[in-house]
């Protein structure tokens, strides 16, 4: 017994090694990857490390998302580290934190003697998660190493009360879309006759911390989620609608749709599984199928949904709607050579993948910090004028992280000057435009060419600064 575990254990070593040094690879040279929501989890980390609250770079207040990511931040600000770098070994101890409860979950799935399912269970089920979270600085890696020893408690130490509460507490704080996931958990729960008492002691933990939350948002903003207002999260409608989106997306073979392809086809496997399977891989399949469909299902009903962020929602579950392909082909290939030639090609195949991915990583970089605008240099002249001003921006985001100064946005285009006027006070401001294209979707510079109340000061190949009075009458 104890040489078949020390055998598992090593099986996955090479399939950690791998993962941890295509990681390191492909943020080797441009960084960890860096978005908008990103700098608003570091600048709520700083600002709340210097006493000042949970402050964004743009002077508002976290509300739009949950606070725990910030907090895993802190320590970075408070010992003075490196930021980018402290959040790229966060991700290393969330890649390793999860591959070690994904293995633990494997060696009660499937025979220990199966040493290469266990090593394409580590390996393969990461290249889609380690394409869209990974290799950024989100929430999204946390929440997977959360989700997955939860996932392991509930499973597999289903007498252990109060460590898969402390987790659900824990989801809850990192990020809102756990709650997608509690319907199905409830449906779980009934239908496997498991202790009532287990289920609402965890739901009690969410629910408490999650209302605390949303108590503080309301005194401090007046709302619960800030911009994400519930009632225009969910539209019968917006379902029809994204659902034939997602379709013809999928038949045109568009590259953004893979991981939502994979990911459908993934729930059906698991489907069958639960038609077929017993014991604790039944609960397993059925639980995982409650919580896949759930989470899609409340997703497409955002009548607000780009098919460019479906990708980053279901992430948070493709390591575990995956392991339905090997718990499939697992059982149903009856000869040990087709397993092994099924497994080798797989395994080869997804090595390749994920090789190439974090080859062009590093190459071509990712998030803002691969932008222009992050990469170009301020001019230092125009910069140090009327160092006193609050400043203005298309990219408030890039200015904080260059100059750790509190920066708003200039006008976006579906806000009228009545809208940004209530945003932003009457007075005299210093305005840095970046010519990047990246954002010109949400805003132009219409009200710097227009406008007789700006005044340039520089103009150059990437950016320009300038000074824009705004008056009373916006």
């Amino acid at each position: 017994m104890l040489r078949q575990k020390l055998t598992s254990i090593f099986s996955v070593l090479p399939a950690l090694i791998l993962l941890n040094g295509l990681l390191y690879i492909a943020i080797s040279k441009a960084g960890i990857g860096l978005s908008i929501d990103s700098i608003n989890y570091f600048s709520a980390a700083k600002n709340w490390v210097d006493g000042l609250g949970l402050v964004l770079f743009d002077g508002s207040t976290l509300v739009n998302a949950a606070p725990l990511y910030s907090f895993f931040m802190a320590p970075a600000y408070f010992f003075k580290l490196d930021a980018f770098v402290y959040a790229a070994c966060l991700q290393f101890f969330f890649l390793n934190l999860n591959a070690i409860a994904i293995f633990l979950l494997l060696r009660v799935l499937i025979d220990t003697k199966r040493i290469l399912w266990l090593y394409i269970g580590v390996l393969l089920l990461n290249y889609f998660s380690f394409v869209q979270v990974s290799v950024w600085a989100l929430s999204e890696m946390g929440f997977i190493c959360l989700f997955s020893w939860w996932l392991y408690f509930v499973l597999c130490k289903p007498n252990n009360l109060w460590a898969p509460a402390f987790l659900v507490g824990a989801l809850c704080l990192q990020r809102y879309l756990f709650w997608y996931f509690v319907p199905g958990i409830i449906i779980y729960w009934l239908w496997s006759k498991r202790e009532v008492k287990s289920l609402i002691v965890q739901l009690a933990f969410g629910f408490v911390l999650t209302s605390l939350w949303f108590v503080r948002n309301y005194l401090l903003q007046g709302t619960l989620l800030g911009a994400h207002q519930l009632g225009e999260k969910f539209g019968l409608s917006a379902f029809f609608e994204n659902l034939l989106q997602l379709a013809n997306g999928m038949y045109a073979l568009n590259p953004l749709y893979a991981g939502p392809a994979f990911f459908i086809i993934s729930v059906l496997f698991l489907y069958f599984g639960f038609r077929n399977e017993t014991g604790l891989r039944r609960e397993f399949c059925f639980l995982l199928l409650l919580i896949a469909s759930g989470l899609l299902l409340f997703v497409l009903v955002q009548p607000n949904l780009q098919m460019s962020q479906l990708p980053r929602y279901l992430s948070v579950l493709y390591v575990f709607v995956y392991l339905s392909w090997i718990l499939l082909f697992e059982r149903i290939l009856t000869k040990n050579w087709l397993k092994f030639s099924i497994a080798g090609f797989v395994l080869a195949v997804s090595t390749i993948l994920l090789i190439n991915k974090a080859l062009d990583f590093k190459q071509n970089g990712l998030g803002i910090k691969s932008t222009l605008a992050f990469c170009a240099d301020f001019e230092n002249v125009a910069l140090a004028k009327h160092a006193d001003l609050p400043m203005l921006s298309n990219f408030p985001d890039v200015v904080w992280l260059k100059t750790g100064k509190t920066c708003g946005y200039l006008p976006f285009l579906n806000e009228d000057y009545d809208a940004f006027g209530k945003r932003v006070p009457a007075g005299l401001y210093k305005v840095i435009w970046f010519k990047d294209s990246s954002r010109e979707m949400l805003m132009n510079d219409a009200i710097l060419n227009k406008s007789a109340d700006f005044t340039p000061m520089y103009n150059g190949h990437w950016h320009k600064i300038g000074t824009l009075k705004i008056d009373s009458g916006y």
